[in-house]
């Protein structure tokens, strides 16, 4: 049975695991989507009530971090097609791969939603210099839509980056 819920101080170290796991730099299958950050564990500590965890037999199998303010020094990179007042603000989600494909991701937005029912949920998928395909169309199978385009020439290490800002309204 799947448990979601806000994290535990002691679930730093499972998220940073996880936040590695599918970082760039080490995941196997680039097709199921990747993750530029590897979320230093004392961040992780310092900020666990912006987490949230799936659990599968009391082990963290998925994570959800978030903000709820949107960060405004992306602002000047982020061309806006719409508005994007009242949102909280997704900055990383990942599921252990052995676990993908089993609808926790949805499960950890639905959570978040219930937590914060009158506001949107915006979150950033690279498109450039990787695609990251899986995570683009992940988001689109929830409902998020496009809503902004964001571009910098050198971010997180990565030369001309570009991002798509999505969108949830309803899940």
């Amino acid at each position: 049975m799947m448990i979601i819920e806000f994290a535990k101080k002691e679930d730093y170290i499972s998220i940073h695991n996880i936040s590695k796991e599918l970082n760039i730099k080490y995941v196997k299958n680039k097709e199921r989507g990747v993750l530029l950050r590897i979320i230093p564990k004392e961040f992780i500590k310092d900020n666990i009530e912006n987490f949230i965890v799936a659990r599968i037999d009391n082990r963290v199998v998925g994570f959800l971090w978030f903000s709820t303010k949107y960060p405004k020094d992306m602002l000047k990179y982020t061309e806006l097609r719409e508005n994007i007042d009242n949102c909280i603000y997704s900055e990383q989600i990942g599921v252990k791969e052995e676990f993908q494909g089993q609808h926790i991701g949805k499960e950890l937005y639905r959570f978040l939603k219930n937590s914060y029912k009158e506001k949107g949920i915006l979150v950033f998928v690279n498109t450039a210099p990787e695609k990251n395909i899986a995570s683009l169309s992940f988001h689109e199978s929830l409902g998020f839509k496009v809503v902004g385009d964001f571009y910098r020439k050198d971010f997180c290490g990565f030369k001309d980056y570009k991002a798509n800002l999505l969108k949830l309204k309803q899940l």
